[in-house]
């Protein structure tokens, strides 16, 4: 396997990089060896049939994060919520206890809620719901969050802060939703709408909290899987559909499955198997039905968050506190009013201790997955979400940590230089700070240009590294982009196997 460190580039980049390496991909024989800070590759070193070490990240550290949480106030949240509360404590201190203490933050709350229907279903409104707008207000039992007046978001920038109190304590105050928001959850909506990322720009209220150059985390809490459905959606019909007989079915969120998901080829089945209420059919192999026109896709959705950041694959992080994919059934209650038959309903993924439960993540984990090592997929039907937000916080620091290498670099046959390859990525934004440009080039070893930048040369590792980071010597005489990372691979020595002429021991 190849290691690489650094930003991703375009999408053209990344196209050209898998046309380049096809070939010696199928060729090379390799051994994965992987690290803290391990990524996908850029470059191919030279062509061995040996291991290869890998790692990205950034060139000059950047230090600012901006970090997006969904939270899911519908009925049944409440012990996440307070979950989330609890242990929010541990994300902080994982990131205060980092090399440079606490990172460069922007933190800020939104909710699923953005109504649905024509205001028939109760907790969901015809408006927008709460139109992904950043929730900042005092809740629970806060008189106040702390925050400066006028500020809808946290931030501490180098110690500079908007709010007064501890950070936990201000994020209690705003993220303790409730449960009455709406139960058609929209989460990819809220999302997209709350950074501006639906084509339309970010809510007055939201206005500074993406920074160009920040790394961007998302965390969504939520026990119900997406359904965001386009403006105008006929989704939530109630006046024409209220039975089984009708286009739609009853007016519950078993819609969302039917008309959201596909399951072994077809959508899941709202009529019990011979009309008996206490039937339970499952289902395998469910996907988001993306063809449906029903729910916004997931692959739209993730384009959409990927343009907000010119290296999505090193600036973008998601992560979803949420129920599993599987198991998924279908179960049938009696309805609540006349009809032919029972009414449908998904059975719970999962559930908790302290009776929280979870439905299938259909298609909030295929949004993830489409975010590679960058994508978490964590239990919502936990203990408690420590462990959940340390990995997130785990997360954030492996990006901002130089590259790493671990193992025995191995030297070009027959040179005493390391058989490294390194590449730059940089991006230029323009003067209003969105969009840019990618551009990418090679970078030799400080060994080879005598120390004169650019170069690139082998630091003690960083954080979790425990091999060698690389760092990048700067060129004195160029101007600094607004963004840099580097990849690099290198060849490694095969444990046991000396080869002298490789510098293998």
């Amino acid at each position: 396997m190849i290691a690489v460190v650094g930003v991703a580039g375009s999408l053209r980049g990344r196209r050209r990089w898998l046309m380049r390496v096809s070939g010696w991909l199928a060729l090379a024989v390799v051994v994965p060896v992987l690290s803290a800070c391990a990524a996908r590759s850029l470059e191919p070193p030279e062509l061995v049939p040996e291991p290869t070490g890998y790692g990205r990240g950034p060139v000059v550290l950047n230090r600012n994060v901006d970090l997006l949480f969904l939270v899911d106030d519908s009925s049944s949240m409440g012990a996440s919520q307070q979950s989330l509360l609890r242990n929010f404590p541990v994300l902080m201190t994982a990131l205060e206890n980092m090399p440079g203490g606490l990172p460069n933050v922007h933190i800020a709350v939104v909710s699923s809620d953005m109504g649905a229907g024509d205001g028939s279903i109760a907790g969901c409104d015809a408006s927008g719901g709460k139109k992904g707008v950043f929730q900042y207000t005092a809740r629970g039992a806060c008189t106040a969050t702390g925050l400066e007046p006028g500020a809808t978001f946290i931030s501490n920038i180098g110690g500079v802060k908007n709010y007064t109190g501890n950070l936990p304590d201000v994020f209690t105050c705003m993220a303790a939703l409730g449960e009455t928001g709406c139960g058609f959850e929209h989460q990819f909506a809220a999302i997209t709408r709350a950074l501006g990322a639906d084509g339309q720009a970010a809510p007055p209220e939201n206005q500074g909290f993406l920074r160009p150059d920040a790394y961007l985390a998302i965390v969504m809490i939520t026990n119900e899987d997406d359904c965001s459905a386009p403006a105008g959606s006929l989704l939530f019909d109630t006046t024409s559909n209220s039975t089984l007989a009708s286009v739609l079915g009853p007016v519950s969120n078993f819609r969302c499955n039917e008309f959201g998901h596909i399951c072994d080829g077809a959508p899941p089945s709202r009529l019990a198997p011979g009309n008996d209420v206490t039937a339970t059919q499952t289902y395998a192999n469910c996907v988001s039905a993306e063809g449906s026109g029903h729910l916004l896709t997931v692959a739209d959705t993730v384009a959409r968050i990927k343009a907000l950041k010119p290296d999505p694959d090193n600036q973008i992080i998601v992560a979803g506190i949420t129920g599993p994919e599987v198991p998924y059934a279908v179960r049938w209650k009696e309805p609540a009013v006349t009809d032919s038959g029972p009414w449908p309903t998904i059975s719970p993924a999962c559930s908790a201790a302290d009776r929280s439960f979870a439905d299938p993540s259909v298609r909030t984990s295929q949004f993830l997955r489409q975010f590679g090592p960058n994508g978490l997929l964590l239990p919502i039907c936990a203990d408690d979400f420590a462990p959940a937000l340390r990995r997130i916080a785990d997360k954030i620091i492996d990006r901002l940590s130089k590259p790493c290498i671990v193992g025995t670099v191995a030297k070009r046959r027959g040179t005493t230089s390391d058989d490294c390859n390194v590449v730059s990525t940089s991006a230029t934004y323009d003067p209003s700070g969105q969009g840019g440009q990618i551009s990418e080039s090679p970078v030799r070893s400080c060994a080879d240009t005598g120390g004169v930048g650019p170069c690139w040369r082998f630091v003690p590792g960083e954080n979790a590294c425990t091999g060698q980071g690389v760092e990048m010597v700067a060129d004195p005489s160029a101007p600094p982009p607004s963004w840099q990372s580097i990849s690099v691979q290198c060849a490694l020595c095969v444990a046991g196997v000396p080869d002298p002429g490789r510098g293998c021991p």
